[in-house]
């Protein structure tokens, strides 16, 4: 959308208006961000306090604590994560990041103990936006591949014996 035709209620990033599908893509990719680098300041002031997590860890603590607690656990079990986001797609008050990553696993993840095994990540999260912070999140990861490169799998173990 050029200046020209941009509405005069999208917010100003420089001299230039934004849509409000940039403006969220932003708070999602700095909020996605604070997650992956465990920046829980950063998290918090961009996470709605009542925040719902629509596929939790187990045991995860509802709303923004939760999120914060889910990415020190991530963080702990694999302090080396490199995420890279590999596409993003906004529309209206929802935002999706296609992702992928590697990590060395250096903590317990799942109940499975330290591994040090490099292993790859991919996943998608969707997220929707109210009043400029995340307010629900969507999130597909790949658990299996995890766990099977983790060797966590009892049928991977036994298919190898």
């Amino acid at each position: 959308m050029s200046p020209d035709t941009a509405r005069s209620d999208q917010p100003l990033i420089g001299s230039e208006k934004i849509s409000v599908e940039e403006r969220n893509r932003a708070i999602v990719l700095r909020n996605f961000r604070a997650f992956d680098s465990g920046d829980l300041r950063t998290l918090e002031e961009t996470t709605a306090p009542s925040f719902v997590d629509h596929n939790p860890l187990e045991g995860q603590l509802p709303g923004v604590k939760g999120t914060m607690q889910a990415s020190a656990i991530y963080r702990t079990a694999f302090p080396d994560a490199k995420i890279l986001v590999e596409d993003t797609i906004a529309e209206a008050d929802k935002v999706v990041i296609r992702w992928s990553g590697y990590a060395t696993h250096k903590g317990p993840f799942l109940d499975v103990p330290p591994t040090n095994k490099r292993i790859t990540l991919e996943g998608i999260t969707i997220f929707r936006i109210v009043k400029g912070r995340v307010a629900e999140q969507w999130g597909e990861l790949n658990l299996f591949s995890i766990l099977r490169q983790l060797d966590a799998l009892s049928l991977d173990r036994r298919l190898r014996e």
